[in-house]
């Protein structure tokens, strides 16, 4: 799990040309704990802390100012996000005060009543703050995009409203989520609790989460006397002991559903390990020429020991030419079958020669086989043909060698026996009969 940098923008009311790369700041370590935070920093001084934290495994969240942004619900037909994503602007053009090509849309996820939430910011400024923390700041990549108002947990209330200094944030449980000045907070509901919102049922009570920071308290104790006097609205008031924006940081580790991510279509990020791959990029590249020069050295001996071959089946096809100068082999792909043809043709016969090349084959492929076959010598081989019987006589170091010899040749499905095994200097001779 990595360790997670909250950033957000201190000038919120011009961003684009006029943009300071000036943030709100928090940093929090792997098990959610606040290290340090800080308010109107660069980025130089936000690194310069997390090089002295050994900050490496590291997330960028950015928070987007809601006031910056237009939220709304939009119902799209089909379930394919490429037809979706190639309707949206068309469905919330008419909503928008500015040309739908400068701004840069996001989609949520399908509600149950088919409408999708739609968040739009200013394509300029969102593209400036963008390219800072993901472009020029390549050490530090940027994870996800959130609205700074849609951070604030709703739990079981329908709306929570955060004081943060002069302006306050509201999020509803219809994901609308934006901020307003501090003086425009009671036309607002007056609008919501008064009017005919359909935000609101009215046979239900409306419950209402206050986050307020414990120096706003006494300042904010009229206001919340207002709020109380709307009818069917429960409220619950929490005085904080942390800032409103280490609140909202906060409330990313408590949320079960993330608010809608800005990093989508032009802005989408590649991969979410990416900062991964740049740590592991190396290891990555000098892996793959080692598996390059493996490679080249099968191919190396795969070329040798087919030239090995071809020398081999050359040698093959002359010695055949020399027992039967008659035959037409051409090439070792055919000697094979010229061979198996002609056995097979002896074997039809039924005659002595076809016993004899049987016997003598599999004698001789037992003997080849054999470990032993360095210290054996045939000195003659006789073959019976009433008996159809095969009688090698042949020298070996022990009377073992010509046992196993004689227990391999039984092992291929023959008849053998030692007819007799006389011990001479230093050696055996003995003569094994196969039938």
């Amino acid at each position: 799990m990595p360790n997670r940098l909250f950033l957000r923008p201190v000038n919120d009311g011009a961003l684009g040309d006029g943009l300071s790369h000036a943030f709100d700041w928090a940093l929090y370590d792997v098990t959610g704990r606040k290290v340090k935070s800080g308010g109107a920093g660069d980025l130089d001084i936000i690194e310069q802390t997390l090089m002295q934290n050994g900050i490496d495994n590291l997330e960028v969240l950015g928070l987007w100012p809601a006031n910056l942004a237009y939220c709304s619900y939009v119902k799209l037909p089909g379930n394919q996000s490429r037809y979706i994503n190639q309707a949206l602007p068309f469905a919330i053009e008419e909503q928008l005060a500015q040309d739908v090509d400068s701004v840069h849309l996001a989609l949520g996820e399908k509600a149950k009543d088919g409408a999708f939430p739609v968040v739009a910011v200013d394509k300029a400024g969102f593209s400036a703050l963008y390219t800072v923390l993901s472009e020029q700041h390549e050490e530090r990549p940027l994870n996800a995009f959130y609205l700074d108002a849609a951070m604030l947990s709703l739990q079981d209330c329908d709306l929570a409203i955060c004081f943060a200094d002069s302006r306050v944030l509201l999020n509803s449980r219809k994901h609308l989520a934006l901020s307003i000045e501090k003086d425009n907070l009671i036309p607002y509901l007056d609008a919501l609790f008064l009017g005919t919102d359909e935000e609101r049922d009215a046979d239900q009570p409306f419950r209402m989460q206050l986050y307020i920071e414990e120096a706003m308290a006494d300042e904010l104790s009229i206001l919340q006397a207002e709020l109380q006097q709307y009818p069917g609205v429960e409220i619950t008031t929490t005085v904080l002991e942390i800032s409103w924006f280490e609140l909202l940081c906060e409330s990313y580790f408590h949320r079960s559903r993330l608010p809608i991510n800005l990093c989508q279509g032009e802005f989408k990020l590649s991969t979410a390990s990416s900062g991964l791959w740049q740590r592991w990029r190396y290891v990555a590249m000098i892996a793959g020429l080692g598996l390059l020069v493996q490679l080249g050295v099968f191919v190396g001996k795969g070329v040798y020991y087919q030239q090995q071959a071809d020398r081999i089946g050359e040698q093959a096809v002359q010695e055949y030419k020399k027992y039967v100068p008659a035959g037409r082999v051409s090439s070792i792909d055919k000697l094979p079958r010229i061979i198996k043809g002609k056995l097979n043709q002896l074997k039809q016969q039924g005659g002595a020669e076809a016993d004899f090349l049987t016997l003598l084959g599999e004698a001789g492929y037992q003997h080849y086989r054999s470990s032993d076959k360095n210290e054996m010598v045939f000195n003659s081989i006789n073959f019976n043909a009433q008996r159809n019987e095969l009688v090698i006589e042949l020298k070996a170091g022990s009377f073992d060698q010509l046992e196993r010899l004689k227990q391999a040749i039984v092992g291929a499905g023959m008849t053998a026996k030692i007819s007799s095994a006389v011990q001479e200097d230093k050696h055996y001779r003995g003569r094994i009969s196969v039938s």
